[in-house]
């Protein structure tokens, strides 16, 4: 059963633009056997508000071949509703128009005030995790350091 409709599905493939017939072989007409792609494409062209599901239902083809045809057709691209495959109109989806304000790039002495203010947090921070014999030291050796640079200005 299950190779019966491989099989049905693999002839609905293609069929003749002409007298429709479903089939990989030519048939007597004459005329170009069309591939699903391309008759997804005039279905979407002659009815853009009908919706995918139901184009592919008409044709006996996957609706994701259908969907991938849309956007190569000339068909409008702002329908707001569709006809599903039972008839139903329903709305489309809104996309969300909302766009990022732009960054504005801080003045040189902006950056730097908050580069300033940044280290400021970060040495209160480091000071606060040291222990208490440890912070004694650091600001024993500050002094000896800086007091030297204050004395010979």
């Amino acid at each position: 059963m299950a190779q019966l409709q491989i099989v049905q599905n693999v002839n609905r493939a293609m069929e003749c633009s002409s007298c429709g017939a479903a089939g990989i072989a030519a048939c007597d007409c004459g005329a170009p056997y069309m591939p699903a792609s391309a008759r997804a494409a005039e279905a979407i062209a002659a009815n853009p508000r009908k919706s995918d599901r139901a184009i592919a239902a008409d044709l006996g083809i996957n609706q994701s071949t259908v969907s991938r045809a849309r956007p190569r057709t000339d068909a409008p691209a702002s329908v707001d509703t569709r006809v599903g495959l039972d008839g139903k109109v329903r709305a489309m989806p809104r996309r969300s128009t909302k766009t990022k304000p732009e960054e504005v790039m801080p003045t040189d002495e902006e950056a730097e005030e908050s580069f300033q203010a940044d280290l400021y947090d970060q040495a209160c921070w480091l000071l606060e995790q040291m222990a208490s014999a440890t912070r004694r030291k650091f600001f024993a050796h500050l002094r000896r350091k800086y007091h030297d640079d204050y004395v010979q200005k």
